[in-house]
């Protein structure tokens, strides 16, 4: 039974060892970066740029473009990455059946995607992410997160509600206090976008409070809205404050500029208009069409308000011309995105088609094991019951034959016991006889001179009563008073006892049998013991 469960355990190991993820097939170096780009992002990310993938494999190309997108998505390097390339990764990864990597693969592409305006694939992407999360519960966090902001672009509050909440119930049940206060803070930007400022703060003190000390980035994040709901609250002050604040720990170059912006609203507001035009008018040409087209528009407003109005015609035109360019971008990267769409679905299908096959294939390989495993049980159960049937078998056979021994030694027994008892019947029937013996030898020699002495010379015994008293004393002596017995036996026979009948007829017997009465030793000897 033991060995059975055994065969069971090994095979069941190594039905599910088989899809076991092995890291040693990929180039150590690799893996090494993969380590370091969530602490250093942007330098991990020049690192794997500087790689030649020419003499690589087909698995380590797979892993290098991995790499490339997740060092894309952690760092805030704007530079262009081959986002074709993800098919490689993606085919690689769908036949090793690495759903790890498989679901982090596709959330990095939605977020490249969404920072690309392809909301479509970023939305697709999401999906496909959320099949392979298996328990990378933090992923299904960010890939929540993800789609809310999908929504958010599309201004569909409602929809970017749901996703909030559930992004906000899964942090709870990982009890991150960082995920909390990230789920907050995208609740507190609904708001403040539905210019619901009152509860817009409230969020973000909540996220405030659960935020480490240390994370400086999200803590310029949230100061930097917080003096947006303080703008439209128009507390001024309190908005500059809070955006100093946030401009004392926004590092990064690209949350600096968004808080600038801020900064520059506020000063408009506070009608410290010179302010105003020296942070926005603050490296222009460097910024992006977006942030020049935003600054525009408010120094066109600005200008108009101190009834510059040339000025404010200049700076609108400036305003449209950016607009105009924006559009013209966001057309053409909708054709791109769309035709990138169109190939990415023949991808997605092609790969589906190919997990269908792989999938196919490991059924009917399980089926296969499964049937084997089952027969080989069977196989072993067969076996195991011939061998249990040999056993009772032999064991029937030695219980007859110490049956057959036992009756043997019974019979034995009892023969000797049979033997035994005999003799000793024997020798009581030998005592018997040589008692027996002893007594007519007694009579004889007491009973024969009286004989002897009573007969006359024709042979006639004349016997005196008082010989006749000693004949029959002897006698009954002798033979157990046998005289008595006798008569009380045949009361008939009371002539026989008379002394003339009696002594003629016994001294006959006593004549047939003188020749047993003058033995000097027993007849009868007793057998020997068994």
């Amino acid at each position: 039974m033991k060995l059975r469960i055994y065969i069971i355990i090994i095979i069941v190991v190594c039905l599910f060892s088989c899809g076991r993820r092995d890291n040693s097939v990929y180039n150590p170096s690799l893996l090494s970066l993969e380590n370091f780009l969530e602490i250093m992002p942007e330098k991990t990310l020049r690192e794997i740029l500087d790689i030649d993938t020419a003499s690589f494999k087909e698995a380590d190309k797979a892993l290098y473009y991995f790499l490339l997108f997740k060092a894309k998505v952690l760092s805030s390097d704007s530079i262009q990455i081959p986002i074709d390339k993800s098919n490689l990764s993606l085919a690689h990864f769908t036949e090793e059946r690495d759903s790890v990597r498989l679901c982090l693969l596709y959330y990095y592409l939605g977020r490249i995607h969404f920072d690309n305006y392809a909301f479509l694939r970023a939305n697709s992407s999401y999906n496909q992410a959320e099949k392979f999360v298996g328990k990378e519960i933090r992923t299904l966090f960010n890939i929540k997160i993800g789609e809310a902001r999908i929504y958010h672009f599309k201004m569909m509050y409602d929809m970017e509600e749901i996703f909030l909440e559930r992004a906000l119930y899964i942090a709870g049940e990982l009890r991150d206090s960082v995920y909390m206060a990230e789920a907050l803070h995208k609740f507190a930007e609904l708001r403040i976008d539905e210019n619901q400022f009152s509860q817009a703060k409230d969020y973000l003190d909540k996220a405030l409070v659960l935020l480490p000390k240390n994370n400086n980035i999200l803590r310029a994040e949230y100061n930097k809205d917080l003096a947006r709901v303080y703008l439209g609250m128009n507390v001024p002050d309190t908005a500059l404050f809070y955006i100093d604040a946030a401009l004392r720990y926004a590092h990064p170059y690209e949350l600096e500029r968004s808080c600038n912006i801020v900064k520059g609203s506020i000063y408009m507001k506070m009608r410290r208009y010179k302010d105003a035009e020296s942070v926005f008018m603050k490296n222009i040409e460097s910024l992006p069409l977006k942030d020049k087209y935003d600054i525009f528009f408010l120094m066109s407003l600005m200008k108009k308000e101190k009834k510059e109005f040339q000025a404010a015609y200049e700076y609108a035109e400036k305003s449209i011309r950016c607009r105009d360019s924006l559009e013209m971008n966001n057309k053409v990267g909708y054709i791109s995105n769309l035709n990138a769409f169109q190939e990415h679905e023949r991808q997605r299908k092609r790969i589906d088609q190919m997990n269908m096959e792989l999938s196919e294939r490991e059924l009917a390989y399980y089926r296969l094991a499964i049937i084997l495993s089952l027969l080989l049980i069977l196989v072993i159960s067969f076996v195991f019951r011939v061998k249990h049937a040999k056993k009772k078998v032999e064991l029937l056979l030695k219980e007859k034959k110490l049956a057959v021994v036992k009756l043997r030694n019974s019979r034995r027994e009892a023969e000797i016991k049979y033997l035994h008892e005999r003799h000793e019947r024997e020798s009581i029937e030998i005592d018997s006889l040589n008692q027996s013996l002893e007594y007519y030898k007694r009579l004889n020699a007491l009973t024969v001179p009286i004989l002897m002495k009573s007969q006359n010379s024709q042979g006639a015994m004349h016997l005196k009563k008082e010989e006749w008293d000693i004949i029959i004393q002897n006698t009954n002596a002798c033979f157990n008073d046998f005289t008595f017995r006798l008569k009380e036996a045949y009361p008939q026979l009371s002539h026989v006892l008379h002394p003339k009948s009696f002594v003629s007829n016994f001294w006959g017997a006593v004549q047939k049998l003188g020749s047993l009465f003058f033995l000097s030793k027993p007849v009868f000897k007793k057998q020997p013991k068994f």
